[in-house]
């Protein structure tokens, strides 16, 4: 047992000397160098792009020997050569190790390089997929820089070795078939799969009826042959509008003008009367050629567009009658009244707003000549004046009802923030309305028994503080005397109305005027691009200014007054102040296309813009769908439109037209976009914290404008197909602010988010760049949220256009 311990002391220090033999003699071993472990460059990791790697060692004239497949490498496996590096363009695993003369073998060196190429975008079918009643000549593209498109027909999943698609040979599809095709461009993962299924020779299914305008004026309000959807099961692609009637917003009271002093002698008194009939039918019905404008302004006293300048109780220099004992509206019942008369008679639907642009001149300097105090000023506020103000809009209201011509809504003035010495006006800050309508105004609406209800502001969109001080300070009771927000069009942006709304959402919106003008250089597409925006931002109704005017832009206070009257104003109808002849201005049309389809009662619902195309869609009360859409560029467009899940049609849409679409039946399903589709920023279906506003970008319409911190839009039913199907998102964004960020969501905004893409200052608020950011790993179908965060205490972050998955 001693010797036992004694040899394992021995045996152990042994070990512990290096180049010890492990026998129990007395000889010397020889140590065995192993060889250093094979190095990668670049490093492994995750990588955007196809990698060339490089294996290196330090060991003298080792030469490296390399695996790819899994397998544990050899002497035998692949020599490493420095002049081949090893090409990775999809996620491998490279094995290697050194081998040299009189070393052992090196430890095996292991990387792993994940290569995520950008998807390219999934290929497009002209005309949609669906159910055709003949053959249909099938085209595909791709928006990826340089993609092949390849394509079955057989069933079988496309490869790049399927049949590729050449512009020249479109596909030709005689029976029911399916096309599946893929995307396949250097540099990008091979795009998802697309499928469309043409159904040949099934019945065509729901109608849908054409109307176009031109902006070359070629075709006005012109019948184009009817179109047909077809059953459609496809994701909604990036030129493609989505319409959802399930998705619905603000009820229509209607579009219109004003029955100004001008347009009523006009029409009344000059007009010929064996035109005058037709002329009215065409404004007030939707008979044959008639628009049915059904909503309609009526200026209390002159406006700019006046043969003279009158309130309805006009005193001598330094006389007042606050009991307003010589009121009188027997001046509007000599055209006025008999033309409102008329046209509510052809469209009982009607409804009417009435707005002073200045009440009379005594109220606010009873020491200057009546006409002339009607010129600019602020009303006197005294207790006896503000009753008199008050009083005047019960007088007023309780005229028109006698003489049959009921009034809905009330302003108490035009254009409050435009003190003009031009024409009659009157300055009213927004504290005064406040204090005007709860102290007097709505008090003397009340004890009359009035149910016309108010609407304040009745200015641009350019101050949305003024109503949003308004509203605040009233209480709940005067609040039920309230409709909501007027605004005009001359100043700021549409999407300012949507701000006031959001506060307010029980209250409704108005854009009650905005003229045509010469200085519009195009007001054809001036009108089509703001209308549609302005409903989509909540609007009830659109209306124009002067229903008429003569060949020289008149009646009005420049020419009949020497004063400032609008001499640049363009109306609906022209009536020639020498013959008497009616004609219809390009306004008439651009009024017509929404007017004439979209009826009092109808709901706005949901539809998508695209990157060329405006639109905004309703739905009837009889259940019918008008959807308008606009080209506003220089080429014609493909219109594709998909209802619901399970139909769409194609049109071809002239450049700069106007078409609007109608057709009657029942949704099916909801709508799915692809997420690898350029969708739209104005596309929300919800929105908070910000305005759109017209875009400078070379795609859109409209842009999402004054984020600020929280703001947040909505996209139902986005599409992000399997897992790994999209790897990046793209923003195009532009700010000469402080910048942000804009994160994505699904579901919620309280979920972690998928991305978050940095807004750059760019130097102009119209000065668009696309940034991107990696996505999360995500799939299926979901509602998407983007939330926008920074700008600083001024929260001036950025304008965003759209957003694309790839």
């Amino acid at each position: 047992m001693a010797w036992q311990r004694a040899s394992g002391v021995v045996v152990l220090a042994c070990m512990a000397l290096a180049g010890c033999s492990s026998g129990n003699g007395g000889g010397t071993g020889t140590q065995t160098q192993t060889a250093a472990t094979p190095s990668f460059s670049p490093a492994p990791g995750t990588y955007s792009s196809a990698q060339s790697v490089t294996l290196s060692d330090s060991t003298s004239g080792a030469s490296i020997y390399y695996t790819t497949d899994g397998t544990t490498p050899t002497s035998s496996s692949t020599l490493f050569s420095a002049s081949a590096p090893i090409a990775v363009t999809s996620t491998t695993t490279i094995q290697a190790i050194a081998v040299a003369a009189g070393d052992s073998n090196s430890a095996i060196a292991s990387g792993t390089y994940t290569i995520s190429l950008p998807v390219a975008a999934t290929p497009s079918f002209s005309p949609a997929p669906g159910t055709y009643a003949s053959a249909q000549s099938v085209t595909l593209s791709d928006s990826t820089p340089g993609a092949s498109i390849y394509y079955t027909t057989d069933g079988t999943t496309p490869t790049a070795s399927s049949t590729l698609f050449s512009t020249s040979a479109s596909i030709p599809v005689t029976s029911t078939t399916t096309i599946q095709a893929i995307a396949v461009a250097s540099g990008y993962a091979n795009s998802a799969v697309a499928s469309g299924t043409y159904a040949i020779g099934a019945a065509a299914g729901t109608p849908v009826s054409v109307v176009l305008s031109t902006n070359d004026q070629t075709q006005l309000m012109a019948a184009q042959p009817n179109v047909s959807f077809s059953a459609n099961s496809t994701d909604a692609g990036t030129n493609t509008i989505v319409v959802d009637d399930t998705q619905t917003y603000q009820t229509i009271d209607g579009f219109g003008a004003a029955f100004t002093d001008s347009a009523a002698y006009l029409l009344h008194e000059v007009a010929q009367k064996s035109q005058l009939t037709t002329a009215m039918n065409n404004l007030f019905t939707r008979s044959g050629s008639g628009i049915g404008l059904s909503f309609m302004r009526i200026p209390m006293g002159a406006s700019d567009i006046a043969r003279s300048v009158y309130s309805y109780d006009d005193q001598p220099v330094g006389t007042t009658d606050l009991n307003l004992t010589d009121f009188s509206v027997v001046h509007d019942q000599a055209d006025i009244i008999p033309l409102i008369l008329q046209a509510k008679s052809l469209n009982p639907q009607m409804k009417l707003l009435a707005s002073p642009w200045s009440p009379p001149g005594w109220m606010k300097d009873p020491s200057s000549m009546s006409p002339v105090s009607m010129l600019g000023g602020t009303l006197l506020m005294t207790t006896a004046n503000e009753t008199a103000f008050a009083n005047y809009f019960v007088k007023f209201l309780e005229a028109y009802q006698t003489a049959g011509v009921p009034v809905d809504y009330l302003t108490i003035q035009n254009e409050p923030l435009n003190i003009t010495s031009s024409y009659p006006s009157m300055g009213m800050s927004d504290t005064a309305q406040l204090s005007l309508l709860q102290g007097y105004v709505l008090p003397a609406l009340s004890a009359a028994g009035l149910s016309t209800k108010v609407m304040v502001y009745d200015h641009n969109w350019d101050t949305p503080s003024y109503p949003e001080t308004v509203l605040a300070g009233l209480t709940a009771a005067q609040m039920a005397q309230i409709a909501g927000t007027a605004w005009h069009g001359y100043s700021g942006t549409p999407g300012a109305q949507q701000t006031v709304q959001n506060l307010y959402p029980s209250l409704g919106t108005w854009m009650t005027e905005h003229s045509g003008g010469t200085w519009i250089s195009d007001q054809f597409t001036s009108d089509f691009l703001e209308i549609t925006q302005v409903m989509r931002n909540s609007a009830k109704a659109y209306v124009k200014w002067s229903l008429a005017l003569d060949q020289n832009l008149g009646p009005n206070l420049t020419q009949d007054a020497s004063l400032g009257g609008c001499n640049t104003c363009t109306p609906i109808v022209t009536v020639n102040s020498n013959t008497g002849d009616i004609t219809y201005d390009i306004e008439y049309y651009t009024l017509g296309q929404f007017s004439k389809y979209v009826l009092p009662g109808a709901v706005r619902i949901y539809s998508s813009d695209t990157p060329s195309l405006a639109t905004v869609a309703f739905q009837n009360p009889d259940g019918s769908i008008a959807l308008v859409v606009y080209n506003n560029t220089t080429t014609s467009q493909n219109v594709q439109v998909q209802w619901g899940a399970g139909e769409a049609f194609s049109w071809t849409m002239p450049a700069l037209a106007a078409a609007t679409f109608t057709w009657s039946g029942t949704q099916s399903g909801t709508p799915v976009v692809a997420a690898t589709a350029q969708i739209q920023g104005s596309s929300y279906s919800q929105e908070s914290g910000l305005e759109t506003e017209d875009t400078g970008d070379s795609t859109g319409d409209y842009d999402l404008g004054y984020l600020t911190s929280g703001a947040y839009v909505s996209f139902p039913g986005i599409d992000f197909g399997a897992e790994g199907s999209v790897t990046t998102v793209n923003v195009r964004t532009a700010s000469a602010g402080n910048g942000g960020t804009a994160s994505f969501y699904l579901d919620s905004m309280t979920s972690t988010p998928i991305a978050t893409v940095s807004l750059p200052v760019t130097g102009g608020w119209q000065t668009w760049q696309t940034v991107s950011a990696p996505v999360a790993s995500v799939s299926g179908v979901h509602n998407l949220y983007i939330v926008f965060s920074g700008g600083g205490a001024t929260d001036s972050i950025s304008n965003v256009n759209w957003f694309q998955f790839q």
